[in-house]
């Protein structure tokens, strides 16, 4: 059970999923922010979002490849996108919460006490 995703892993590997353009160039942590601000109406900060995408590379989950520098100057960013291993986690994350939820009914909060 210790190898299963956590839900903010879950989060970002669902919205790299998301983002990640056909050509695998992957996306930015500041992309992936966006894209759960945008569908979840909240989202962990960009700094926990870096530390997961670190993590989960780490796992082997995501690979990362540096993009080309601004002219601006700065760093160039990081892209990131699943990798085999990383989509297999996901589908496995998907077909457990779908077990799970199976033939759950959730009562009405407002008829509990």
């Amino acid at each position: 059970m210790g190898d299963r995703l956590g839900e903010l892993e879950t989060l970002v590997l669902v919205s790299l999923a998301r983002c990640t353009t056909g050509a695998g160039s992957g996306a930015t942590g500041t992309v992936v922010y966006r894209d759960l601000e945008t569908r979840a109406g909240t989202a962990p900060s960009v700094a926990a979002i870096h530390v997961t995408l670190k993590r989960m590379e780490a796992k082997g989950l995501v690979r990362s490849t540096r993009g080309v520098p601004s002219p601006r100057g700065g760093r160039p960013q990081l892209h990131y996108a699943l990798t085999r291993p990383g989509a297999q986690a996901l589908q496995d994350a998907e077909r457990l919460w779908r077990t799970v939820w199976r033939g759950a009914v959730i009562p009405d909060p407002d008829t509990l006490r």
